[in-house]
């Protein structure tokens, strides 16, 4: 988070990017290769709605009682994109959602690793969580790898009347820290849920392009060689 955000990776340039959700943790996945695996880790104090996000993107789903996490939870979705002049891509968008609690960091501290994509997450209604940030960005500069892509995330935007972090607060964390991207959600309401994790994976598709291709281009090889070798 330390350099400065890449101009492809802004948000406004890529609205070009088609995409389609094939499938999630809710629905069988179909029989269809991926090109490529993504891991996505959700961060942020307990109680700021991490699991909400996830079940709502992955499963349609939203509960007042949801337990808390202890460890790790996981989710998933199968996504199709493509951009003009190129071949569609499948990929998976591996979502991790982290316990929040000292109790559990350490357990979940390996988790950081490999990651692609952080969702830094806070509630609009705890003024402490937003506060707390200042930890999370020092865990991800520590504990992530240095080329993933950071979005900030203000949850339980439902909250209204509860407020306590201005969505200007928000604006300006993100400014003040290079981050890529920042949104307003809530897992209740369904408020730009999906369009969060959507621009993760744009901005993932854009960002490791060259790779996808690559790996894409390896699959291909490997299912001649095998027909090949069927044929013999």
């Amino acid at each position: 988070m330390d350099s400065l955000p890449n101009e492809e990776l802004d948000p406004s340039k890529l609205g070009n990017i088609k995409y389609e959700i094939i499938s999630s943790t809710s629905k069988s996945a179909p029989s269809i290769s991926q090109d490529y695996l993504f891991k996505l880790i959700i961060i942020g104090n307990s109680g700021v709605g991490k699991s909400c996000l996830m079940h709502r993107v992955t499963t349609n789903e939203f509960s007042e009682d949801h337990e808390v996490t202890v460890g790790v939870e996981f989710g998933s979705l199968l996504l199709r994109m493509n951009q003009e002049g190129m071949d569609p891509s499948v990929f998976k968008l591996q979502i991790w959602d982290t316990a929040g609690q000292e109790s559990f960091q350490s357990i979940t501290k390996i988790f950081y690793r490999g990651a692609h994509a952080v969702l830094l997450t806070y509630s609009v209604a705890s003024m402490q969580s937003f506060q707390n940030l200042a930890h999370w960005c020092n865990e991800v500069r520590t504990q992530s790898e240095p080329d993933a892509i950071v979005i900030l995330v203000g949850n339980q935007a439902d909250r209204t009347g509860e407020r306590e972090v201005s969505k200007e607060a928000g604006e300006k964390f993100a400014r003040d820290n290079n981050i890529q991207f920042f949104i307003e959600t809530s897992a209740k309401t369904d408020m730009n849920v999906t369009e969060t994790f959507i621009m993760a994976a744009k901005m993932l598709y854009k960002k490791h392009q060259n790779k996808i291709r690559k790996a894409k281009e390896n699959l291909i090889a490997k299912a001649r060689g095998n027909k090949l070798r069927r044929q013999q």
